[in-house]
């Protein structure tokens, strides 16, 4: 049977891994996540995972009461337990059940919780030919909410988008703010390729007044480092819909998929329709780094 942590224990993921009714990550979405990715027994960058979480605890008044040195040796026992190596991994943190505390008013009881699955790899022919992304009209997204630029539970419509695009037979839904900028798939980070430069839509925290809801996704973070070493020039720009369109490359990037080229949006085929010199450049080179963070420290 596989074993979840919960609040500092390991239990069986049946029926006995549950969580409170009155948990408000399920009565109001308040909670956040990241999802990460080992190799042979090494979370790659589990450092920048768990300092995003925390920093976004910090922004939403989330109480995590669990030291990163806790939290790293309950993702390796877990992993442990369940005999996995190459994993899917999720952190879970809620701002858990409220309870009323006669001497100091509400007291909050965070639920932090830990799964580990085996990896379910996209198909390689994904990565070989392209993956082909739609573009999202009806819905936008608002800089201006205070969740912007978190990995909240709040996941719905960013779900219902990413169904919308695998019934119309692409694997990604690109998404722009409301004042027409692209922001992001549904989960993933975006890239333009464009003159030989890597461009890809800022963060709030990287450019002033970039209204934005752009996550500074893990991955993301070390594809641009390792662009940057490189000498490959990268720019944090706003993205319209032409400068999208007339892209000589696009790929995304997120924990699972690491570097995933993007070759056509709906029917439009970007570049000559095939992963591009520098996208395939980048995604060589990050597989290095996990290669290289796998067989030694992380």
């Amino acid at each position: 049977m596989p074993q979840v942590w919960i609040n500092d224990n390991f239990i069986d993921d049946d029926n006995d891994a549950s969580v409170s009714i009155r948990d408000t990550g399920l009565l109001h979405g308040a909670g956040v996540f990241t999802t990460m990715r080992s190799y042979r027994g090494v979370v790659f960058q589990l450092t920048s995972h768990l300092r995003r979480v925390r920093e976004s605890c910090e922004a939403l008044f989330i109480p995590l009461q669990y030291r990163d040195e806790q939290l790293r040796a309950a993702i390796a026992e877990l992993l442990r337990r369940n005999d996995l190596a190459d994993a899917r991994l999720r952190l879970t943190v809620t701002r858990g059940a409220a309870q009323q505390d006669p001497l100091h008013g509400t007291h909050l009881m965070p639920t932090v919780f830990l799964t580990a699955a085996p990896v379910e790899p996209y198909p390689p022919e994904f990565y070989q030919r392209g993956l082909t992304v739609i573009l999202l009209d009806e819905q936008k997204l608002n800089p201006y909410d205070l969740q912007a630029g978190h990995k909240t539970l709040n996941y719905l419509s960013r779900l219902a988008a990413l169904r919308e695009a695998n019934r119309r037979g692409a694997g990604e839904a690109l998404w722009f703010n409301v004042h027409n900028y692209l922001q992001s798939g549904s989960i993933s980070n975006v890239f333009v390729v464009k003159g030989g430069a890597v461009i890809t839509p800022p963060t709030k925290w990287e450019v002033r007044d970039a209204a934005s809801v752009v996550l500074p996704g893990v991955t993301r973070a070390a594809v641009l480092e390792i662009a940057k070493a490189q000498g490959v020039e990268t720019r944090m720009e706003r993205i319209d819909v032409n400068q999208l369109l007339d892209a000589d490359e696009i790929f995304l990037t997120n924990s699972i998929m690491q570097v995933m080229p993007v070759c056509r949006i709906e029917r439009k085929a970007i570049g000559q329709d095939k992963p591009g010199p520098i996208t395939t450049r980048l995604g060589n080179a990050l597989a290095d780094a996990i290669e290289q963070a796998a067989g030694g420290a992380e």
